[in-house]
């Protein structure tokens, strides 16, 4: 019996390494900082030996083992070069910290010429000045560091150039290849087969993610690079909102591309902020979401930077206390976030397993709120994974369940299965059950013919509502298309869009969301009835507009009487945090246009079948009337017009 249970219970932790399910295997086991890019400022050519050691020893205590030295040359803004190579013969930064690298089991990739952003960056003669002055500095470094003293920390060359998300033009691209591989051949000329590497950036002239995968298809094939590390674009203010929905669709177009041309994908997770145009630390918690959002695609992460944005040993003098505070604070948070506690959201558990009488007690750790399947199998050749019956406990931080073990019962085998837990996108607003009276007295001056008497509607649900309308960023990462009429910023609301345009987006939202492990079964994304639409416009007021009746405030909350739509979020939202509801685009609902009921009612969808879709919110091109909370008119399912985009529900399923 004992050796029986012995046998389970090795099994029970055997099974939890050997039977996750693919997504997690490719996922890293904890999320943390490998390694980070060093940027030098000229002043840092001055800190002694001793202040490198130190901050690498603060790496090496963060598990942190990687350095990319951003550059060794510099061009500055008159066109002069700057140049970060010390003399032969006086230990300089680069050499101290290849020196610590040695015997600290670090990998150090060197930097070579990096250009100033105010060139055709994709012009044949930049280009080819460009990749000779690399050429150049390349041997340069190796001269100076690498050929009397081969370190064996030396892990290869980075390409300081960054390319972007653009739409590149065919013969951009064939140049951008050949510069690249130019720029490959007279690295490996100097040092042989050692990995090159290149950092590109997502930036606001963003195709759609599956245009950028083609794009980079091309770019990579055959170029001579062997590691991608992607900026995330986070620091640089791509995205505000919704980070992990919106970055994780470019790499996991990144993923693919890389994975098609054979180059190796990390991420490169900008750890600072741009307040006011001046660069600083970003948080913890942000810095959490940037990796949740990389984390299903990627193999490494490293962070721009270390030195400037999270270390507390050595500071420039031009910083002042609040800063280093705020490095030191956000240093101080990954070290217990991410380092003293593994984050590891997408890891299976580790069971561990011990016989408590005649109960084998499998234990595992989590976080509040996580769910879990714990199953067992009795034969691995033919496994059919059975859910065990047994009720999982938890105390919030660990989870634990028994099964009895008979004596003749087969070996069994356990694993444990993380289900999706509910994550949506930050810009969901809750809206909580409740009663209102939905449509317009009879005696407003301003109620038109499509607009309902009034009833009482009672909603027995809560459901969350996005706070913006969908952004043309938001419905073409997903769709791969943007009809807009206003194209001219991604931030714009997406309009041009049918109602089976919006039924197609929340569709594919709801699938990519289950599909990624924030969905479980029973909620869906749609689009809102009308009663939820105008529950949630009105927040709980009676008014013509949420913020009363003057129309003339009308202004600072929604857009109207103008010739083009805005950027979402702008003015102020109404009561419960929703934003442009009151105007910039008309929104559609699910429901057809009907006509009001004549008593109460509970959970009212509105009609199902008829010839018009209910529109309601107001819009860029119509008076301050059409506003209103009550106002609806109706469109064609088929309809496209450059006034009409669409906010989203999401909700339980319900019977």
């Amino acid at each position: 019996m004992k050796t029986l249970v012995s046998l389970v219970a090795w099994l029970a932790c055997l099974a939890c390494f050997f039977f996750a399910p693919p997504r997690v295997l490719a996922a890293p086991s904890a999320l943390r900082l490998s390694g980070s890019f060093f940027q030098y400022q000229s002043e840092m050519l001055g800190w002694p030996p001793e202040t490198w050691q130190a901050v690498l020893g603060q790496m090496k205590e963060l598990k942190m083992n990687t350095v990319i030295v951003q550059m060794l040359v510099q061009e500055n803004n008159g066109g002069s070069l700057h140049s970060f190579i010390g003399p032969n013969g006086q230990p300089d930064a680069t050499e101290t910290i290849l020196n610590y690298a040695d015997t600290n089991g670090f990998h150090i990739f060197l930097g070579l010429y990096l250009p100033n952003w105010n060139h055709d960056m994709t012009g044949s003669n930049f280009l080819f000045e460009t990749q000779s002055r690399m050429a150049t500095v390349a041997q340069q470094a190796w001269d100076r560091y690498l050929s009397g003293n081969r370190h064996s920390s030396f892990a290869g060359w980075y390409l300081p150039y960054e390319p972007w998300t653009a739409n590149y033009q065919p013969a951009e691209v064939q140049r951008l290849r050949s510069f690249f591989q130019g720029v490959h051949t007279s690295c490996q000329l100097i040092s042989g087969d050692m990995p090159l590497a290149v950092s590109p950036f997502i930036s606001s002239l963003r195709p759609p993610p599956c245009q950028v995968e083609q794009l980079y298809r091309q770019l990579l094939d055959q170029s001579g690079i062997d590691i991608l590390l992607l900026q995330d674009s986070v620091g640089a203010q791509q995205w505000e909102n919704d980070i992990v929905s919106r970055v994780a669709p470019y790499f996991e177009a990144f993923q693919n591309a890389c994975n098609a041309t054979g180059v190796r994908f990390w991420a490169n997770l900008e750890s600072f902020r741009i307040s006011g145009g001046v660069f600083g630390p970003c948080d913890a918690t942000r810095l959490r979401k940037q990796f949740d959002a990389a984390a299903p695609f990627v193999a490494e992460f490293v962070t721009f930077d270390f030195l400037h944005y999270m270390n507390s040993v050595a500071f420039l003098n031009s910083w002042d206390q609040s800063r280093r505070n705020r490095m030191q604070q956000l240093l101080s948070d990954y070290q217990a976030g991410f380092v003293d506690t593994d984050y590891a959201p997408l890891a299976p558990p580790e069971l561990s397993a011990t016989l408590v009488g005649d109960n084998l007690m499998l234990k595992w750790r989590g976080l509040a709120g996580d769910q879990f399947q714990v199953q067992f199998e009795t034969n691995l050749a033919n496994p059919i994974w059975a859910p065990l019956s047994t009720q999982i406990s938890t105390n919030a931080t660990e989870f634990f369940v028994t099964d009895p073990v008979i004596a003749l019962q087969p070996v069994r085998y356990y694993r444990v299965q993380r289900l999706p837990r509910l994550l949506m996108p930050d810009s969901m607003v809750y809206i909580p059950p409740g009663t209102f009276m939905m449509g317009t007295p009879a005696n407003d001056p301003n109620k038109t013919l499509n607009e309902l008497t009034p009833f009482q509607v009672t909603l027995t649900h809560g459901f969350w509502i996005s706070q913006f309308e969908m952004s043309q960023s938001d419905y073409q990462n997903l769709t791969c298309t943007n009809p807009a009429a206003f194209a001219t910023d991604l931030e714009r609301p997406i309009e041009s869009v049918s109602w089976s345009n919006a039924m197609n987006f929340c569709s594919l939202l709801t699938q990519r969301e289950r599909q990624a492990g924030r969905l479980p079964n029973g909620y869906l994304y749609r689009l809102p009835t009308e009663a939820e639409w105008e529950y949630a416009a009105r927040a709980g007021t009676t008014n013509w507009f949420s913020f009363g009746d003057d129309w003339s405030l009308l202004s600072n909350y929604g857009w109207y009487s103008q010739g083009t739509t805005h950027l979402v979020g702008e003015l102020q939202p109404n009561p419960w945090g929703l934003q442009d509801i009151h105007g910039n685009v008309f929104e559609w609902c699910w429901d057809w246009i009907g006509v009001a009921p004549n008593q109460p009612v509970t959970d009212f969808s509105g009609s199902t079948t008829n010839v018009l879709h209910a529109v309601r919110g107001g819009a860029w091109s119509f008076p301050w009337v059409n506003c209103r909370s009550a106002w609806r008119t109706g469109y064609a399912s088929t309809a496209r017009r450059s006034d009409v985009g669409f906010r989203i529900v999401l909700a339980p399923v319900v019977p």
